[in-house]
């Protein structure tokens, strides 16, 4: 399952001047509610349909909102 780089996708947000999650969700289909549990929660771990929205949305690469890193450790 992707991880999304969540400071790096709140950056493209930003440079594409979305700067409301609501305005997102509406754009690429997501709910509010869980692009909510995506950004301000920290659930970063998305399945791939997710990523290929945010990507189209945003007009971004997969690369620039992915990372490889490995999750934290709880």
């Amino acid at each position: 399952m992707p991880r999304l780089d969540l400071n790096a996708l709140e950056r493209v947000m930003r440079r594409r001047n979305f700067l409301f999650k609501h305005q997102l969700a509406n754009l690429v289909g997501i709910s509010y509610e869980r692009l909510t549990a995506i950004i301000a929660h920290r659930e970063n771990e998305v399945d791939e349909e997710i990523v290929a929205r945010l990507c189209s949305g945003l007009g971004c690469p997969r690369e620039e909102i992915v990372t490889d890193d490995p999750p934290n450790p709880v």
